[in-house]
């Protein structure tokens, strides 16, 4: 599958097979992630991975429990912002990341849920207990992992009126 494939197929999977999924491949999704870029090469960005377990844990503090229950892996994206140098940079550099996981996984045939995390108060509180993040890390989202158990259809074309030339434009010329 072509990058372009995997980030047109590439779709929010909920349910789950339970297919398992061998932690090497899990591996090589965080290398995946670890490629990602950085801004000024600062790499900011951390991971913590969870299974079965781990998600089971954190699917009893949450609201949004059944990617959890059903994935096979989780992957929470972090940022140590503690002395960070590049202002808000740790953000994208762990979007990125986080993003790169979600594509990867889906040229592995796999699917995949971005759950975010960063500034949402109804998640923010309990994943931060849960991973027992520290004063100043920050966890951006976490990626759920598995084969997906629901086809969904893949992206189309941009919209042509979301395409502006040279500059924004109320009404599309």
């Amino acid at each position: 599958m072509t990058a372009i494939e995997a980030i047109m197929k590439r779709r929010s999977v909920r349910k789950f097979t339970d297919e398992p999924v061998t932690k090497e491949t899990v591996m090589q999704l965080i290398d995946a992630a670890a490629a990602a870029p950085s801004a000024m090469n600062l790499r900011p960005v951390r991971f913590i991975l969870m299974d079965k377990h781990d998600m089971a844990k954190l699917a009893e503090t949450i609201d949004q429990k059944q990617p959890f229950e059903q994935g096979q892996w989780a992957i929470a994206v972090c940022a140590d912002t503690r002395g960070y140098t590049g202002g808000t940079g740790w953000l994208e550099d762990a979007s990125a990341a986080l993003e790169n996981i979600l594509i990867a996984a889906t040229s592995l045939g796999l699917g995949s849920l971005w759950y975010g995390v960063y500034r949402r108060a109804a998640k923010e509180p309990q994943v931060r207990a849960a991973l027992n993040l520290p004063e100043g890390a920050e966890c951006t989202g976490i990626a759920v992992i598995g084969h997906p158990a629901e086809k969904k259809k893949e992206h189309d074309k941009v919209r042509e009126e979301f395409i502006f030339e040279s500059r924004w434009c109320k009404y599309k010329i």
